[in-house]
């Protein structure tokens, strides 16, 4: 018996792949009937779902360099910019076809099978071997040389190379009016690496955006994404930072290498009076440490350096990062999600409920997760947190400006420090300026910082929420050495100088 519906369908099909040959010999373009055609997942993505469901365009065919792509609207004033700008992100070259409209629907359905672990917010750049940079780039010298006669499509992966090698933990590309600025910061100041035409800034551009899974044609507002990145044998965690400028978008890249070398407590440069300090205020069963200071003053190495030596058998540890920066065995660690919905608030209440005997919190960022870490830290719990103060004595109305009781916060703290990093002087030229230190006289950081403890007057102090000048005599009384007197003890062993330390405290 003859099926009705499916030769109508048939022939309506026919009919419709009729016409868009029609349409394809009109433009002078190929034609591709797509209907079953066996499109590699990979090959799919190249094409962002976003994008290809938009524009009405899909890539369906790989070799080499060469990419194949089908589109159902060959009219669309936008798809030869937006081809162009991905071309230039993956270094290849795009033969444009048409499809019929089922032809397009059906490949855009092959996207539902595209695992959620490999969409566009996390991407594995793949492609040429960077290991011949790394022989290459030996020093900041070296890759200032070598930044000015690489193709510019190589231009990322020795960007990402240099930087790996000069410890950097920033990559910030700058475009100005007539070239690109491209800085590192490296021991936590920023550093200029080389200055480039617009033309490599743009290639540069697409290839971020588009590793990042960010909308290509979105020039106009801030854009968040993240990507996977292998440079000279190491794993990096690549977050992106768009942000419009005048002359083009100012582009951030924060490297968080995953094999990252974990400092113990005594590694950071802490005296013996302050180890000690943190490890009698660790080791209380409950209470609360803060660690206070700007991003990047080291707040969070210093946590985990100090949950490292917590991290014992029968003690169940907690983590809420945003984002997690070391993997610590035995260890439980959540990253926040703000965007779904998971923030620091919501997610220390749902640790709670997780039975831990110590909890880290990144960052306090308001009342709610203020309230609820301090009353977890009266009811039995350790926290460990962060918060964005200039000084220690400092938290303290900071935290009660919050909302914070009172009642709360007196008693429940067992430590308050407040740091920051300070590049020591080059062991190997001793300050003088060499290749290995970049000609800047420095290599590495060390810790300068300040510790609280808060006494009985520091308590009676907060009950009736007294001044920041208050707090501030109350704790030089109590025997606090400031970060300045600290940071000068370290000029006087010969670890630092006192520019680096003045450098440091007065901002």
């Amino acid at each position: 018996m003859i099926d009705i519906k499916q030769t109508i369908y048939s022939f309506n099909r026919d009919e419709e792949e009729k016409q868009f040959e029609l349409v394809a010999k009109k433009n002078s373009l190929p034609y591709v009937d797509l209907m079953g055609y066996p499109i590699l997942l990979d090959v799919l993505k190249i094409i962002p779902q976003e994008t290809a469901e938009k524009e009405k365009v899909v890539a369906y065919l790989r070799a080499g360099n060469d990419v194949k792509i089908a589109t159902s609207n060959p009219t669309n004033q936008n798809l030869q910019s937006i081809l162009l700008k991905i071309e230039k992100a993956i270094d290849a070259r795009f033969t444009l076809a048409v499809c019929s409209n089922s032809s397009l629907n059906y490949a855009l359905s092959l996207y539902n099978q595209v695992p959620e672990s490999t969409s566009s917010e996390k991407i594995e750049v793949t492609g040429i071997s960077k290991e011949k940079f790394a022989q290459d780039i030996k020093n900041l010298v070296e890759l200032k040389d070598k930044i000015k006669n690489v193709p510019t499509t190589e231009l990322l992966d020795v960007l990402f190379t240099g930087a790996i090698i000069s410890e950097a933990s920033d990559i910030h590309l700058e475009p100005q009016e007539s070239n690109l600025q491209v800085r590192y910061r490296v021991d936590g100041v920023l550093q200029n690496i080389a200055t480039l035409p617009l033309q490599s800034y743009q290639v540069l551009n697409s290839r971020i955006k588009y590793l990042a899974g960010l909308k290509l044609d979105l020039r106009n507002v801030p854009q968040d994404g993240r990507f996977d990145f292998k440079a000279s044998g190491r794993a990096i965690d690549v977050r992106i930072s768009t942000l419009p400028a005048a002359f083009g978008e100012i582009i951030e890249m924060r490297l968080l290498p995953k094999d990252k070398t974990f400092i113990t407590l005594d590694q950071l440069g802490f005296s013996p009076e302050y180890i000690k300090m943190i490890r009698e205020a660790a080791k209380k069963p409950q209470g609360i440490v803060f660690n206070t200071g700007p991003t990047g003053s080291g707040k969070t190495t210093t946590l985990y350096a100090i949950l490292a030596e917590l991290n014992k058998p029968g003690v169940k540890l907690i983590t809420l990062e945003d984002p997690i920066e070391y993997r610590l065995k035995g260890v439980d660690q959540s990253q926040v999600e703000p965007d779904k919905g998971y923030t620091f608030a919501t997610g220390l209440r749902s640790i709670l409920r997780q039975d831990p005997d110590i909890i880290m919190v990144g960052e306090i960022r308001d009342d709610e997760t203020a309230t609820t870490a301090i009353q977890a830290a009266m009811t039995g719990h350790l926290v460990l947190t962060t918060l964005h103060t200039n000084n220690a004595p400092t938290a303290i109305p900071r935290l009660l400006d919050m909302g914070v009781k009172p009642y709360l916060l007196g008693g429940s703290i067992n430590l308050i420090i407040a740091q920051r990093l300070v590049r020591k002087i080059c062991v190997n030229c001793h300050g003088k300026g060499c290749d290995i230190c970049g000609k800047t006289g420095y290599k590495g950081r060390i810790v300068i910082a300040e510790l609280l403890v808060p006494t009985k007057e520091i308590e009676e102090l907060i009950q009736r929420k007294a001044t920041l000048r208050e707090f501030t005599e109350a704790a030089k009384k109590a025997g606090m050495k400031s970060m300045l007197e600290d940071g000068m003890d370290k000029v006087k062993q010969g670890i630092t100088t006192e520019e680096e330390v003045l450098r440091v405290t007065q901002e």
